[in-house]
């Protein structure tokens, strides 16, 4: 089997980069969604570019670029077991495997978890479980171990920072709001010039609702919000 799997992975080893210092890792949120590990597709991280997709996202990214081998990230959530003192007893499988979540936790939850990764080959969604040392070629071990134990890019080197006072943007105190009769509806958001129903930010000032920047990699959006900025000079969007 160990040969079998060597063989498989032959044909991608050159798109399979193993991080280096300055690379940013999104194993925690899809860079399209909230979607997260622990929702229902988990998150898949590209084995090149380290962006996290949800599950729906990620046929899209590898029908752009063509990139086949992706980490696949998922934490599931059970009650926990009763004691008989009837306290529960607290249990965690694989808890080192996302650690940016295992911060985020309560340590009083009634839920415990159970994480599970696999690497996944598209098109066909083959999926080898990990870990498995012994059959994957050393240069994807090592690449996945770095993945695995690669920290969130959100987090500062100091734990400290989380607790510093949100700088507020000088924009902000003066900001104009228009009274133009615009209304957010609460689903259904799309761009106002393309219709693109991703990588969406909300103009603070007249509501407008347009597409992000367009990624190097190929995915994001047609750059429409940066473009009505740059028109109107309204200066804050979410």
């Amino acid at each position: 089997m160990a040969a079998d799997l060597g063989e498989l992975l032959v044909p991608y080893m050159p798109t399979i980069r193993v991080p280096k210092a300055g690379d940013r890792v999104f194993r925690s949120e899809c860079a399209f969604s909230y979607d997260s590990p622990e929702s229902e597709g988990g998150l898949y991280v590209c084995m090149n570019t380290f962006l996290g997709f949800a599950r729906e996202h990620v046929e899209r990214h590898y029908r752009k670029t063509g990139q086949c081998v992706y980490m696949h990230f998922k934490r599931y959530a059970r009650p926990k077991l009763t004691g008989a003192s009837g306290g529960t007893v607290p249990k965690r499988k694989n808890g080192k495997i996302f650690l940016d979540l295992e911060m985020n936790g309560d340590s009083s939850s009634d839920y415990e978890y159970e994480d599970e990764v696999k690497l996944v080959l598209f098109p066909e969604h083959f999926e080898i479980a990990l870990p498995n040392i012994e059959e994957l070629p050393a240069l994807v071990t090592i690449a996945c171990d770095a993945v695995l134990n690669s920290k969130s890019p959100y987090l500062k080197q100091e734990p400290e920072s989380w607790e510093e006072e949100l700088q507020v943007s000088k924009y902000a105190n003066n900001l104009a709001q228009l009274d133009n009769g615009v209304r957010i509806p609460p689903s259904g958001w799309k761009c106002a010039k393309c219709e693109m129903r991703d990588n969406l930010w909300l103009n603070l000032t007249d509501g407008s609702v347009l597409c992000g920047r367009w990624f190097y990699d190929g995915c994001g959006g047609n750059g429409h919000a940066l473009e009505h900025h740059k028109q109107m000079g309204y200066p804050l969007a979410v």
